[in-house]
């Protein structure tokens, strides 16, 4: 019970990197090929939000196992900025398809926005935590 205590933001910020990569594989991706088996701009979007959600996993993961605070802090600092990247991502750094109509704005875009800003609630409030708790070492 204790490891859960001490770890339960990099447990939340696990399973919303999860829920962020299995959600962008399947049911809220971006618009696949066109007719004619060309990639849309959105597809690239996706490819980036779908690496992003893999990073978060392994540093939430390596997050956890570390015990040293500032490490984990140096970590969940990453992490708050990887979520505002993820944020950006969809129509702001890679362009989306022009019409709103399409998936990626209709189901993308809003899936990571809403995913990124729970991570980065998640990693500041780690941040917080950590930085509240004096000791070095859990």
């Amino acid at each position: 019970m204790d490891f859960l205590k001490k770890n339960i933001t990099g447990i939340v910020e696990v399973l919303l990197g999860i829920i962020l990569t299995l959600g962008v594989l399947t049911v809220f991706g971006a618009c696949g090929a066109t007719p004619e088996g060309k990639m849309m701009a959105c597809h690239w979007a996706e490819n980036v939000v779908k690496v992003l959600g893999i990073v978060f996993i392994l540093l939430s993961a390596v997050r956890i196992v570390l015990k040293d605070k500032g490490t984990k802090k140096g970590i969940s600092i990453a992490l708050l900025a990887l979520s505002v990247v993820t944020f950006l991502i969809p129509g702001k750094i890679i362009s989306l398809c022009m019409m709103n109509s399409m998936a990626c704005h209709s189901a993308f875009k809003p899936f990571v926005t809403v995913l990124s800003v729970l991570l980065a609630l998640s990693a500041l409030a780690d941040i917080v935590i950590l930085s509240i708790t004096g000791k070095d070492k859990e």
